[in-house]
């Protein structure tokens, strides 16, 4: 019996090993091996447990934390600890308050459950109950570095910049290789409209943390909306690491494309990140067609129709989910499809392409909407001021519609709601409360029709929106757009105007956390527009309107 469990702690080490490296398929076999040489052994479950987590396998995951939990040391929190962090993962909040404030129960003073209680609670928008409870914690453990990290980050949070740069060094004062709150500093800087600061943050973080590949996507963002497109791009490609937390898991085996051009070549383009995204990784599509002999594309199958339409040389396919086990995307239909030479992410593709915002295309692809658009007698805006995904830290990005009055106030303008989800409620008060109608498009699902909601957009002088699907939509169809934006759109590349889509106008918000001024100006703007439509025709906010005839 002991010598089985000598060999199981060494396939455990061997495991881990594997897991650090980002290879948990090849870990979970190492695992497996060891439950049925030792099932006794908690770290064997701890280990299986934590390699289903990371292979998306949150029923099997729960099974072996349970398990473990079974087999822990008296007095161990980490199974408790890592079943509040699955919890968390789950999006089940409740339950990862339950298991954290659980392991501090059972170890007083633990660092690792303070924060995480803090964590958990901050997902269920109780931002105030975690600057109580770490606080109390820091009065009792005030040399402890992660505690005024986490106090900064919940900070940050509540929009309190000042007060969270301040936690941030002081956790980096006590601890200078405090790598997480070295990039938490960085989003508070570049919040704080002080890139310059933000960047040396960066650095400090990477240096420390060289290998997270969450930390490094986050610094693409930066880099790229700062117009670092050099190391923008280069970060921007951590989100293909096995290690980060997004990462697509393929049942696919084709080799990876460099760009090269293939005249004899099919290559496939593989679907990722959301709707919104694989509309803007739509820019890259005609690049790609000039270099091989045929481009298929892997698209949402909402986007199929549309798609189709609108790039009748490209062939288009609808990704699908896998029923292989730790894997996301399935690719069961490459089995009645000719042979691939080369694969690449669609988001890739700009890494390849889009490396000189002075050498954009001058006339970008274009959505095609299914009918052809008549101008409208009276000017036609479309809104959109949500998402469907709502929490306190995602509503920091969204403008109430209550709070539009200056806007929905112009006279002579015919609103379009474009919102998708349940808002007829926000909307009847709206149109109550500032004494105006908004045209809802009778039959028309605005969140899953894109072939629909494309073609009503088509019709609009304008859309408003933040930074949604929405907003994404009109300008893959380009039609002007302005967007409600809470920093710096990491896609305009630090240019006053968007070199992806130039009718798309970003509005930020902060450093001054002033949506009415953003109101304001959008106001401003439909103003001008309204008065220029008399002598211009369908003038756009951008000075120019491109053809959206089908």
């Amino acid at each position: 019996m002991k010598q089985s469990g000598k060999l199981a702690r060494k396939s455990v080490q061997r495991a881990n090993g594997l897991m650090a490296r980002g290879r948990p398929d090849q870990a979970l076999q190492v695992f497996e091996q060891a439950r049925r040489t030792a099932p006794g052994v908690f770290e064997v479950h701890f280990g299986l447990a934590r390699a289903r987590q990371a292979l998306g396998d949150a029923a099997g995951a729960v099974d072996a934390f349970t398990t473990a939990l079974d087999h822990a040391p008296d007095g161990d929190p980490r199974t408790l600890l890592a079943l509040g962090q699955l919890a968390r993962d789950l999006k089940a909040s409740e339950q990862a308050v339950g298991f954290f404030r659980a392991a501090a129960l059972a170890t007083p003073g633990s660092v690792d459950a303070q924060t995480g209680l803090a964590h958990a609670m901050r997902d269920l928008g109780r931002q105030e109950d975690a600057v109580e409870l770490l606080q109390s914690a820091l009065q009792l453990s005030p040399e402890e570095d992660a505690l005024w990290t986490a106090l900064g980050v919940v900070m940050a949070d509540l929009e309190d910049h000042a007060n969270a740069e301040t936690f941030l060094r002081e956790a980096l004062r006590l601890n200078p290789r405090n790598g997480a709150a070295a990039g938490n500093l960085a989003e508070v800087l570049f919040a704080m409209a002080r890139p310059d600061a933000a960047s040396q943050a960066y650095a400090q973080a990477l240096k420390l943390r060289p290998d997270d590949a969450a930390l490094r996507f986050n610094h693409a963002l930066f880099a790229l909306g700062t117009g670092d497109l050099a190391h923008g791009w280069r970060d921007y490609e951590a989100r293909l690491d096995r290690a980060f937390p997004g990462y697509v898991r393929r049942d696919l085996k084709l080799k990876r494309w460099d760009g090269r051009e293939m005249p004899a070549g099919r290559l496939l383009v593989v679907a990722e990140q959301g709707v919104g995204d694989e509309l803007h990784f739509l820019h890259c599509i005609d690049d790609a067609r000039a270099r091989v002999a045929e481009l298929w594309w892997e698209c949402d199958p909402r986007l199929l129709d549309l798609c189709q339409r609108s790039f009748p040389g490209v062939n288009f396919v609808p990704w699908q989910a896998s029923d292989v086990p730790g894997f996301h995307r399935g690719y069961a239909w490459l089995k009645e499809a000719p042979k691939f030479d080369a694969m690449i992410e669609a988001g890739s593709l700009q890494t390849l392409f889009r490396r000189d915002p002075l050498r954009f295309p001058a006339h970008p692809p274009r959505l095609k909407p299914a009918v052809n658009v008549e101008p409208s007698a009276r000017l036609r805006i479309g809104i959109s001021w949500t998402s469907i995904h709502r929490n306190r830290l995602r509503d920091r990005g969204y403008v109430p519609l209550d709070q539009w009055g200056d806007v929905l106030t112009i006279p002579d303008v015919e609103w379009v709601n474009l919102q998708y989800g349940a808002v007829e409620q926000e909307l009847a008060a709206a149109e109550r409360q500032f004494d105006v109608r908004v045209h809802r498009e009778s039959g028309l699902d605005l969140k899953d029709d894109f072939d629909g909601t494309a073609a009503l957009i088509a019709g609009l002088d304008l859309v408003i929106a933040p930074t949604n699907t929405v907003r994404q939509l009109a300008g893959s169809i380009g039609v002007p757009s302005l967007v409600l934006s809470r920093l710096p759109y990491e896609f305009a590349l630090g240019q006053a105007e968007n070199p992806f889509f130039p009718h798309m106008r970003d509005i930020v918000r902060l450093p001054d956390g002033n949506w009415q001024r953003v109101m304001a100006t959008v106001a401003a703007e439909v103003t001008a527009l309204r008065s220029r439509r008399g002598d211009q025709g369908r003038a756009s906010v951008a000075g120019g309107r491109a053809s959206r005839s089908a």
